[in-house]
């Protein structure tokens, strides 16, 4: 079982939005999309329902089709940042058949050993900063959050311990070792900020491999450029969307 939040209307195209690890509303700012589409968000390990569990991408990845087997739909459409941008990667290479279409956000999916530990080294630190309510809010607010969004995160941010948080670097996709993602046909879309770190932009070259996967570089953006560059991101989407038959 694997909560989820839906947003818009059952009958129209289904987009599957992967959110990055801990921030459940990461596209808080895409939710407008609902006035066209149907929008499933579920709750990945390490946030809000689900932010007490240690992030397997197995298993995961098995809930997560059994939430979109449950949609019955014939085809759906994922968007995934960051940790997200790995599992809609990682549900793509797996039954390419059943998305439209796929757009990989900051997907990290080139694990460099040394920057894996790094930020496990620094989990501990990491997660009593996270269940430090004021400052998870504030997070929030920068992110553009509703008031709601933000105290809810503030809130299941206290169960993430620093078990959960080791998790989401330890478990970094390889996409080198899927060599079916080279012959996958579907519509894709891989994006990054100018100012991400290095090994962002190696994933992003990885991606681009795919001759069906477009690449693009945000000017002047970090990782939150979903939620702080919404506007310039949300336009790509529409210009993306509008340009497919359907969804």
């Amino acid at each position: 079982m694997i909560y989820f939040d839906e947003y818009g209307e059952k009958k129209n195209p289904t987009i599957l939005l992967l959110h990055g690890a801990a921030a459940l509303d990461t596209f808080c700012n895409q939710y407008c999309f609902s006035m066209q589409y149907h929008l499933v968000v579920p709750h990945l390990h390490g946030a809000g329902k689900s932010a007490d569990k240690v992030y397997d991408p197995k298993l995961m990845k098995q809930k997560l089709f059994t939430l979109i087997d449950n949609l019955h739909k014939e085809k759906i459409g994922v968007i995934g940042h960051s940790l997200g941008g790995q599992l809609a990667v990682m549900l793509v290479c797996e039954r390419p058949e059943r998305f439209s279409f796929a757009i990989f956000l900051s997907a990290w999916v080139n694990p460099n050993p040394k920057t894996i530990g790094m930020y496990c080294s620094l989990a501990g630190v990491t997660t009593k900063i996270l269940h430090w309510k004021w400052l998870v809010r504030l997070q929030g607010k920068y992110w553009h959050y509703t008031k709601e969004q933000a105290d809810y995160m503030a809130e299941y941010s206290r169960l993430i311990t620093s078990q959960v948080y080791k998790s989401f670097f330890s478990n970094t996709l390889n996409l080198r070792e899927i060599s079916v993602y080279l012959s996958i046909d579907v519509p894709m879309l891989a994006i990054c900020g100018s100012r991400e770190m290095k090994d962002m932009k190696v994933s992003l070259d990885i991606l681009g491999k795919n001759t069906h996967c477009k690449t693009m570089v945000f000017p002047k953006a970090g990782h939150d450029f979903p939620m702080r560059k919404s506007k310039q991101l949300n336009h790509v989407l529409n210009e993306f969307f509008g340009g497919m038959a359907q969804v």
